[in-house]
């Protein structure tokens, strides 16, 4: 026969052990069912238009009919003038931008789409048009307010970053064909 605090200590271990295993689930569940969607790490030449792609990470069996993010950047570095979605996983669905209505203007743009056929897989979810300023320098793009459906499933942004380079001016090598006659 079992003494009956025997009894009770096993139930209360097996009770601590069971709690513990239900948080790891939770929390492990809660990890696994974050989609990232990110901003790259670019160098592009400055005074051009340039385009930012916007990835998006694997959606396994999500079904996501619906996103929004807010892009914001320096706009002494870019200037953000709209979105493209051609060869996109967001191509064809219906988009607005806003980068000129307050609160938003060329440094902050809301990107919203919907749709009822759904995105599925992963890779570029939408291109990003900026004008990049005629000179050298760098901005720290950043990626807020991200939100797949109504919130399922869970998003994680990672920002990006954009450096703008310059032509180097070639030196004249004292070549005959860089000397112009005069008459």
């Amino acid at each position: 026969m079992i003494p009956s605090f025997v009894r009770v200590a096993a139930s209360r271990k097996l009770s601590f052990v069971s709690a513990v295993c239900l948080l790891v689930s939770v929390l492990f569940s809660s990890l696994t069912a974050q989609v990232q969607v990110r901003l790259p790490e670019m160098t592009a030449q400055a005074g051009n238009v340039i385009t930012i792609p916007v990835t998006i990470g694997d959606l396994g069996s999500e079904k996501v009919t619906a996103f929004e993010f807010v892009v914001s950047c320096d706009t002494t570095v870019v200037r953000l003038s709209g979105v493209e979605q051609g060869g996109t996983l967001s191509e064809g669905l219906t988009m607005f931008a806003n980068n000129r209505v307050r609160p938003y203007g060329p440094g902050r743009m809301k990107v919203v789409c919907a749709s009822a056929e759904p995105i599925q897989g992963k890779g570029v979810l939408v291109k990003i048009i900026a004008e990049a300023a005629n000179r050298a320098g760098y901005t720290g793009v950043l990626l807020t307010n991200v939100v797949l459906n109504a919130g399922k499933p869970e998003v994680r942004s990672v920002n990006g970053i954009i450096r703008l380079k310059t032509l180097a001016a070639q030196p004249s090598r004292g070549r005959s064909d860089s000397v112009v006659k005069v008459r």
